[in-house]
């Protein structure tokens, strides 16, 4: 029944770099609102050590796991960083395929919210 934010990277992605402070920075904000934040890390191009690496490097406190590629192919990602939004009746209202921002993410998350 919460909205859930899904994020699709893997540790060698700049633009993923780039993108990380701000996805932390709002599940931080909107945590006690019920917004649900989950990393996806596609593995093959980058190890789950390296993936470990980076969530340290980073201090990501949402929850993160490692796919063979099973969940981007389900989610239709076709390229990285890419972030899908889900509503509460978890159907995708949106999919961003690059890196976002913190206002972008803002503005998505508080759409989730209505």
């Amino acid at each position: 029944g919460n909205p859930v934010v899904i994020n699709f990277w893997y540790p060698s992605c700049a633009p993923c770099r780039l993108e990380m402070p701000d996805l932390e920075a709002t599940f931080k904000n909107h945590k006690a609102d019920g917004v649900e934040f989950i990393g996806v890390m596609l593995l093959g191009f980058d190890t789950v050590e390296e993936g470990q690496e980076f969530v340290d490097e980073f201090g990501i406190t949402y929850p993160i796991g490692p796919d063979s590629g099973d969940v981007v192919l389900e989610y239709e990602v076709i390229g990285f960083p890419a972030t899908v939004f889900l509503n509460k009746d978890h159907e995708i209202v949106r999919t961003w395929t690059g890196a976002l921002n913190a206002e972008k993410l803002e503005e998505f998350v508080q759409e989730l919210l209505q």
